[in-house]
């Protein structure tokens, strides 16, 4: 499932479904996963990665790598800047911001980064307490 229109609250892609990410480095199949760019993904290496899915199958740095998501994703729309990886949570608007302070409640991981409040972006949604 995929809309294509780019509207804060449209559902991109539903639990269980594989989405398409540019490999950041190679990687194989069965490996976890984190985002390192936009709708980009690199093998995770700590227990503190923020992972998003696992890979599907095997792919070189720059190709592309079908990954399943145990999560939904949406459009949000930013409150401010976000990386792509940050980690976010809601501003006084409910809007996406990073949240990085211990006991902050989060959505989930920004995929695509935000320059600026009023950016829409996607938003793998997996809420937890950072």
């Amino acid at each position: 499932m995929s809309f294509e229109a780019r509207v804060a609250g449209n559902i991109f892609s539903l639990p269980g479904d594989i989405v398409t990410f540019t490999a950041g480095a190679a990687i194989t199949k069965g490996q976890l996963v984190k985002v390192t760019g936009n709708m980009t993904v690199s093998p995770a290496a700590a227990a503190t990665d923020a992972v998003i899915g696992v890979a599907v199958s095997s792919a070189s740095s720059g190709s592309k790598v079908p990954v399943i998501m145990g999560c939904p994703i949406v459009y949000v729309t930013a409150g401010g800047a976000i990386s792509a990886g940050a980690v976010v949570g809601s501003d006084s608007s409910a809007r996406a911001v990073a949240v990085s302070t211990a006991g902050n409640r989060a959505l989930g991981i920004a995929l695509e980064a935000a320059s600026a409040a009023g950016d829409v972006i996607l938003v793998a949604v997996n809420p937890h307490v950072y």
